[in-house]
């Protein structure tokens, strides 16, 4: 076991704010939630993530403070998007225990259905947690703080090699899990791919594309937030993506332009309008910036990533083909399509599941939007920011696969759910939705800022 040195300072992150303010403890979460790449203690081939480390600080901090029941305000809504999850999740561990039984299962199986679980969890905890506006607004807040700091960081990843200086990996790039060492890549002679806080280029840009489409959409529809406080790091971040060289990225690009262009077709030209001119530099400036654009993005059907990826659907298909009910068990497959992957690991039941806690997701924010469009108008925009930002995510994963080791989407799940209901319970200004209703609410310290 190896405390990194990151890892000394989120742990004594954690213990200090477990004692001093819940609400940081909670946008230290979701800032942390997208470092894939970062330990804060290894076990040998494990790197323990910062989200599991803090999220266990909050459980514990709610334990102690005795206050784990309090009442809190949620949409009915709210609950049966919760009960759905809760039935995708016990449909995971019912094709796991039956698979065992027939057939036994293999260590990574058991793992990867505890990630899952614990994304899962963390989504039910965090919607809840964010219910009220003082608390979401934090956690958009934190959201946007992370962005930030991850394009910021990638684009030193980037600096440093151009100037031929060391790049200190050792700082967020210090994890021992598998695949976590692919930070480090060349998509052309003389040209790096930038991975960040990230195992990999492509969980960069699917982790940052989620604020990208968020915030993009809030200056979008809200003429109020287009200040440097949006804009900065709206542009900043899909700029990060666009010179990530992650085709992932480019694809997440693509259907964002086509959602905005849905709504405001100006402003979707003019925001990758700049990204492009953003773009044209660094392949005026790069001598082999143009061979490393075609490598990532053309040049990847006849070999690359794409040619790797699209051969694992077929594998997937036979083992949906052999038991398509319940599929073989989570982990059981890990091929680079949400769509496959589900079948293959939970067959057409658990699919379904996962299908209809997603929809009822969409459906009850844009009914809670339509009727609240006027009672909270910031939290109409958010809730239809969350929704293009879902999209992107899924269409993302079905073209390169479900990161759900990643707490990012997990995050996003949250906001999806809780910004709706917080708009449906302001707008209706009613008290909890059955009178004396308690929820469960790890870590209901005081509400403090």
């Amino acid at each position: 076991m190896e405390l990194t040195l990151v890892g000394g300072v989120i742990v004594g992150l954690g213990f200090l704010l477990s004692m001093v303010s819940n609400l940081r403890l909670l946008q230290s979460i979701v800032f942390f939630a997208s470092f894939s790449g970062t330990a804060v203690v290894n076990f040998g081939d494990y790197g323990m993530a910062p989200d599991v480390v803090l999220l266990s600080f909050l459980m514990a901090a709610g334990v102690l403070s005795g206050r784990l029941l309090s009442p809190v305000q949620v949409s009915r809504d709210h609950l049966i998007v919760g009960f759905l999850i809760l039935l995708f999740a016990a449909l995971v561990v019912i094709s796991s225990m039956f698979n065992g039984a027939i057939h036994g299962l293999v260590s990574i199986q058991l793992t990867q259905t505890v990630y899952l679980l614990f994304g899962i969890c963390l989504t039910l905890v965090l919607s809840i947690e964010f219910s009220t506006l003082e608390r979401l607004e934090a956690g958009i807040a934190a959201l946007r703080a992370s962005a930030t700091f991850i394009s910021v960081w990638g684009l030193f990843q980037g600096f440093c090699y151009y100037a031929g200086m060391t790049y200190p990996a050792f700082l967020f790039n210090n994890s021992t899990s598998h695949f976590a060492d692919m930070y480090d890549q060349r998509a052309a002679e003389g040209v790096v791919r930038i991975a960040s806080v990230a195992t990999e280029p492509s969980f960069m840009a699917t982790s940052l594309m989620i604020f990208a489409a968020f915030g993009a959409t809030v200056i979008a529809l809200d003429p109020i937030r287009r200040t440097a406080r949006w804009i900065v790091p709206v542009v900043l971040t899909m700029a990060t993506v666009a010179l990530s060289t992650s085709s992932t990225g480019y694809f997440g690009l693509g259907v964002l332009g086509l959602l905005l262009a849905r709504r405001r077709p100006l402003f979707a030209v003019t925001m990758f309008g700049i990204v492009a001119v953003i773009g044209g530099i660094w392949l005026a400036s790069v001598p082999t910036a143009w061979d490393a654009l075609y490598n990532m993005t053309f040049g990847k059907f006849s070999g690359g990533s794409y040619v790797e990826r699209s051969t694992t659907f077929a594998p997937a298909m036979e083992l949906f083909a052999r038991q398509p009910w319940f599929g073989f068990g989570w982990g059981a497959d890990f091929s680079y399509s949400i769509l496959t992957q589900m079948l293959a690991n939970v067959g057409v039941i658990g699919s379904a599941s996962f299908v209809f806690a997603v929809a009822a997701t969409f459906v009850a924010s844009a009914n809670a939007r339509k009727r609240f469009w006027t009672h909270g108008s910031n939290l109409a925009v958010y809730a239809e920011a969350a929704e293009n930002a879902l999209l992107v995510y899924l269409a993302e994963s079905a073209v390169s696969g479900f990161k759900y080791v990643v707490a990012d989407f997990w995050c996003l799940w949250a906001f999806a759910v809780a910004i709706p209901s917080c708009l449906v319970c302001i707008g209706d200004e009613v008290r909890p939705l059955v009178s004396g209703f308690q929820a469960w609410r790890p870590g209901s310290i005081a509400r403090d800022a």
